[in-house]
């Protein structure tokens, strides 16, 4: 009887050893795939930049740019975000059972500030992003066209 139990005790720590070893091999090649995948993108993201023209050096003052314009994008989507809360909060009766102070108000309305601020920046609805890239294609355009009416009146002259 004893050496049944060691024996399965066994074949029982054998077959987690197996599972253990299986999903090391599973994650390693989840990792592979992932690292394929990502290089994948990095070299579709350089061939449509060579194919726009568009140079992947950019200046610091532009990252400057980028970053300062993301951030308000976000702060707009949070804003937005907690303007539709409040007012969605606004037609959910209120709570006659404990009565809803000012302070109540106040700290409820801090913490749905707060929960949209995080939801904003952490992808939000996606309003942000749509903002983004509106806003750094009509930044493009503009530059673009004041780089030409530069190169029209050099030429000019």
């Amino acid at each position: 009887m004893q050496i049944d139990n060691i024996n399965s005790s066994w074949v029982l720590a054998q077959q987690a050893n197996d599972k253990g070893a299986k999903a090391v091999s599973d994650a390693e090649s989840f990792a592979a795939q992932l690292k394929q995948a990502t290089e994948s993108m990095e070299s579709k993201q350089h061939i449509n930049a060579d194919a726009t023209g568009e140079t992947q050096a950019k200046t610091a003052e532009q990252l400057a740019y980028d970053k300062k314009l993301r951030k308000a994008c976000e702060g707009f989507e949070a804003m937005f975000m907690n303007i539709m809360y409040r007012e969605m909060r606004n037609t959910v009766p209120e709570n006659t059972l404990f009565g809803n102070s000012n302070a109540d108000k106040i700290l409820q309305d801090m913490l749905d500030t707060e929960m949209v601020n995080n939801m904003a920046a952490a992808g939000g609805v996606g309003l942000a992003d749509v903002l983004y890239r509106q806003l750094t294609l009509e930044d493009k355009a503009r530059n673009d066209l004041e780089e030409r009416a530069m190169q029209h009146r050099l030429k000019k002259s």
